[in-house]
């Protein structure tokens, strides 16, 4: 082969290369944008997706009677191992603190989604400060400090369980374009007591008895469809109808409005 022959050559390969260079470079600028355009805005105040939340956690803590020292520890170490291990990345947390005059204070007093550990985070579009700088900062500090706040010795004249459900799930779940899971987590004795129907003095508490009177019909909870429940039962009265009539009872009620209850944790102290 002739020197002329081989310069050709050699210009032809090297032209192929340059042409196979700029088309790579060129679909990549264009995924970049593309992928730019198309991944999801989150939301600076709720650290929400702006295709909407990954799913829905609404945690109702019952203010009605007194809060023990060692359960109020053990109730912000279980918020703690739930945001942790539980929460998935985008989903919403709702937390509301009701108690028996809760007409009057019925907003959350925290609604956030979760930003995502660094761990779960793709490593090469983000960055590890800014990551734990929103987990921490603006997502488990405000949560805990929630529960620093909660009063120890407040004790209610009544306990208005079925319409704290009510609210807790009207106000807390359906958001705008959320997805995933609903998650309804309580903390409470669940001992209902209101004039028109009370867990007091109530051995023999039945819930189809309490589903054919005027009070239970109108204690319906059309919004805890599809809602899975987990209660943490706190400690107790004597004179409260016992533990496991109780977790029978809210089994049926949960049943009976579409929702299901998964688990009923007995909380320390009790």
């Amino acid at each position: 082969m002739s020197l002329y022959k081989k310069r050709k050559q050699k210009s032809a390969t090297v032209a192929i290369l340059w042409i196979l260079l700029t088309l790579a470079l060129v679909v990549g600028v264009v995924y970049g944008i593309y992928w730019s355009f198309n991944q999801d805005k989150i939301d600076k105040v709720t650290l929400c997706p702006s295709s909407g939340a990954k799913g829905e956690y609404v945690v109702l803590i019952d203010n009605t009677s007194p809060f023990p020292f060692t359960q109020k520890a053990a109730l912000a170490k279980r918020l703690q191992n739930m945001i942790l291990k539980e929460v998935p990345e985008g989903a919403l947390v709702t937390v509301f603190l009701l108690g028996e005059d809760y007409q009057h204070n019925s907003d959350p007093v925290f609604v956030m989604c979760n930003p995502g550990q660094w761990e779960d985070k793709n490593k090469f579009t983000n960055t590890q400060k800014f990551v734990d700088k929103d987990f921490n900062e603006k997502f488990t500090k405000p949560l805990d400090a929630v529960v620093r706040k909660i009063p120890l010795d407040v004790r209610a004249k009544t306990s208005p369980i079925f319409e704290m459900l009510q609210l807790a799930s009207l106000h807390g779940f359906n958001h705008r374009n959320a997805q995933g899971e609903k998650h309804l987590i309580i903390y409470s004795d669940m001992a209902a007591n209101m004039p028109r129907f009370s867990m007091y003095k109530n051995a023999q508490l039945s819930y189809k008895d309490f589903a054919k009177s005027a009070y239970g019909q109108e204690a319906v909870a059309p919004a805890l469809m599809d809602v899975s429940v987990t209660i943490n039962m706190l400690a107790a009265e004597s004179s409260v109808t016992p533990y496991n009539k109780r977790a029978e009872f809210w089994a049926q009620y949960f049943s009976a409005n579409g929702a299901s209850l998964d688990r009923v944790n007995p909380m320390e102290g009790l």
